[in-house]
């Protein structure tokens, strides 16, 4: 099978050395020239391809699927894209849960009220030029290098008590292996740890827990549960405490 992911940033690094490990044809693109020799060492084909920049889009021929990893939140790339004139048979795209609002409560992908409008674009215009294409919105990215013991190491967090939405990028790549091996199409799934400790549980921090139990009872939470419930879908790493 012949997989694109166009925008290899860290997430598709990943993925592309898994899909290669398993046999794929994995053909990946960036912007960056001093990329190139790195991504090498194990996509199928490497390409420079900046929607910005007279594309090529000849190196996308005969791709079976399509991963969209472009920088979800900013538009330099939608003209280029627009001109883009192949076809795929798939198509998923790598979008993210700051798409909801800042709000109390638990969102799901049902949520379409004040959705953040430079997300919601990127997302439509995927949609409106491949209607067949699955979304999937991730919460903060994490593994390896990527941890709140790291973030936080020389600094203390200005809300502990916030509520985690997180997601282990291994999860991130089991999932998307389902949707390649899927007929399922044009749907939208928060890709999210299902358990939701606090900042402070996770860095183990004590802190004052009586003069804040609103925040710990009401919390801006992403659900995954369509996710759970489409695929049966057992995550590798539930739990943002244990990354």
């Amino acid at each position: 099978m012949r997989i694109a992911i166009i925008g290899c940033g860290w997430v598709g690094e990943r993925l592309a050395k898994k899909l290669s490990s398993q046999g794929e044809h994995t053909i990946v693109t960036t912007t960056s020239p001093e990329k190139i020799p790195a991504l090498q060492n194990f996509a199928k084909e490497v390409h420079l391809l900046d929607f910005d920049n007279n594309p090529d889009f000849g190196v996308l021929e005969s791709v079976d699927v399509a991963i969209f990893s472009m920088p979800i939140s900013r538009n330099d790339w939608f003209e280029g894209f627009q001109k883009l004139d192949k076809e795929f048979p798939k198509t998923i795209l790598f979008s993210s849960t700051g798409i909801y609002p800042q709000e109390n409560k638990i969102f799901t992908e049902k949520d379409t009220s004040d959705l953040r409008p430079d997300i919601l674009a990127a997302e439509n215009l995927v949609k409106k030029k491949y209607p067949q294409t699955n979304i999937l919105r991730f919460g903060g990215l994490m593994g390896d290098e990527r941890s709140l013991q790291k973030i936080y190491q020389n600094r203390t967090p200005e809300n502990p008590h916030k509520k985690a939405n997180y997601i282990h990028y291994e999860d991130i790549l089991a999932v998307v292996d389902l949707l390649i091996h899927s007929e399922i199409r044009s749907e939208i799934y928060n890709v999210v740890a299902p358990e939701h400790p606090s900042i402070a549980q996770i860095l183990n921090l004590e802190v004052e827990t009586m003069a804040d139990q609103t925040a710990e009872t009401k919390q801006r939470i992403i659900s995954s549960d369509h996710l759970i419930q489409d695929f049966n879908y057992t995550f590798i790493h539930p739990n943002p405490k244990n990354f």
